[in-house]
């Protein structure tokens, strides 16, 4: 029976296989990196995913998608968007947290959230493998959705620190239910010409 795999999922540990292509390793555990069918080897004692990624795509083109999963080192984003092109696509791919932004991040989950749209570059393909950066000012959430109650956030001037002043300062706020959160936005975050 095949086993499907989405980004991020748990495969097994380095005791257990090597990791192969369309898989990364995070703390000695062996993680998806694309969606496809999980292939296990035990003659060689690998695990990978078999996925395809469309023609289209290339290192350095900006995409756009909006994100599908945050896991504890790795965004999952679904790009629907290839700038410049006017067909719709649909590949998984993935930011990792040391690609979000230029600062520290210490988790993807203070800088993105289920349903944003995002805008990202390309920067590594492999045959079952898709990585994204939004580290640039042009790059990251172009437009994002309260965690509370689902309504779009805007752009505030004045940043208000979360509790603890641990995680960085909010910059959106809700149009519904005012609360306050923070994103990795883009420097245009709110006006999306492009999609």
């Amino acid at each position: 029976m095949e086993e499907i795999k989405m980004i991020g999922d748990y495969i097994g540990t380095m005791e257990e296989f090597m990791p192969g292509e369309g898989t990364y390793v995070a703390d000695g555990k062996i993680y998806a990196a694309n969606i496809g069918k999980l292939v296990l080897d035990k003659k060689n004692h690998t695990a990978r995913i078999d996925g395809k990624i469309p023609v289209e795509l290339k290192v350095g083109q900006t995409v756009f998608g909006y994100v599908m999963a945050v896991r504890p080192t790795i965004v999952s984003v679904i790009v629907t968007k290839i700038k410049g092109f006017k067909r719709d696509i649909d590949v998984r791919t993935g930011i990792h947290v040391s690609q979000i932004s230029n600062g520290y991040i210490e988790k993807p989950e203070d800088a993105f959230g289920i349903g944003d749209i995002v805008r990202g570059r390309i920067t590594k393909m492999e045959p079952d493998l898709v990585d994204l950066t939004t580290k640039e000012g042009n790059l990251g959430v172009v437009k994002a959705f309260c965690k509370k109650c689902r309504h779009t956030l805007v752009k505030i001037e004045k940043n208000i620190e979360t509790e603890g002043g641990r995680k960085p300062k909010n910059n959106l706020e809700c149009t519904f239910c005012k609360n306050k959160e923070y994103r990795k936005i883009t420097q245009d975050y709110g006006v999306i010409t492009e999609i």
